[in-house]
């Protein structure tokens, strides 16, 4: 008789309403191409931070914890592996809007290709940002980023959404949103009257690849203050990354750190990987090579 050899074991945490229920309709056809690999189980999740709850929970004794979804369905399950002492390899299949994640990752967006794609990608070791007990993959952001995301969260998602986040954005902008920051790093303090601070670790920002020199195993964050600054001075930024040129701008700095503590007065929500997060004050570190996901860096 021919020796059998077991298959490593796969769970996929899917979110059944994402990209217009995507992942329910093609849900057949994703199970098939992954069990040429492993022997699948597949957990659906039921409500807000039902992903993060199977990810801790359940997570023992897989190779392989799947995230199927948008950002948030990641954040989720990032968070509860990063509970866990043993941590399975991360993979993901993107079905949200933006997908900011997965494009960072290079990772396919069709569904099937990034099923595919896992079969024959090696795990990478990436780094993860902490900000107080909660983990995020893209980004951390207050201002600007945390208001216009709260307010089209509840929309309905269309193609159209990210049209949407730029006139909200502009509108934001008009209206008067400045909050003092200091922002300390290992190497300077900070101090500036801004609309927003968003701290990088990914390229993608709402499916634009802005930063597309970041890599997620590059050992820093970048920080981006944002001052206050006009709307033609925003659409000058825009039109500087259509042409594909390095958008600069004397009102946007750059900074790069390690670890760094976030203040601002008011103090401001935040937001990690577009989902609410508390409010500042908050340290912020990275964690280096903390999680190895299927992926591209």
């Amino acid at each position: 008789m021919d020796n059998v050899i077991d298959k490593e074991k796969l769970l996929l945490i899917y979110n059944p309403i994402a990209g217009q229920e995507l992942i329910n309709r093609m849900l057949g056809d994703i199970v098939i191409s992954l069990q040429e690999r492993w022997d699948v189980t597949i957990r659906p999740t039921l409500r807000q931070e039902h992903a993060e709850q199977i990810a801790y929970e359940e997570s023992g004794g897989y190779n392989v914890v799947v995230a199927a979804g948008g950002d948030g369905t990641i954040h989720e399950v990032v968070n509860g592996l990063m509970r866990l002492d043993r941590r399975p390899v991360l993979g993901i299949l993107p079905a949200g809007t933006a997908n900011d994640i997965a494009r960072t990752l290079q990772i396919p967006l069709d569904l099937l290709e990034a099923c595919e794609f896992m079969k024959q990608e090696l795990p990478q070791a990436i780094d993860i940002g902490r900000c107080g007990t909660r983990y995020f993959v893209n980004f951390l952001g207050v201002g600007l980023i945390s208001t216009v995301s709260s307010e089209i969260k509840n929309e309905t998602k269309t193609y159209l959404k990210h049209f949407t986040y730029y006139l909200k954005s502009l509108q934001y902008l008009q209206e008067d949103h400045l909050f003092r920051t200091m922002i300390k790093t290992e190497t300077e303090t900070i101090e500036k009257e801004a609309v927003m601070v968003y701290v990088a670790k990914g390229m993608s920002l709402a499916g634009i690849e802005l930063f597309t020199e970041n890599k997620m195993n590059s050992g820093y964050l970048e920080v981006i203050v944002v001052e206050n600054i006009g709307l033609s001075e925003i659409v000058s930024v825009m039109s500087s990354y259509l042409r594909r040129e390095p958008f600069q701008h004397k009102a946007i700095s750059r900074h790069k750190a390690s670890a760094l503590t976030l203040e601002c007065n008011p103090a401001q929500i935040i937001d990690t990987d577009g989902e609410e997060n508390g409010k500042t004050p908050v340290d912020i570190k990275l964690l280096v090579g903390a999680l190895h996901v299927i992926g591209r860096i």
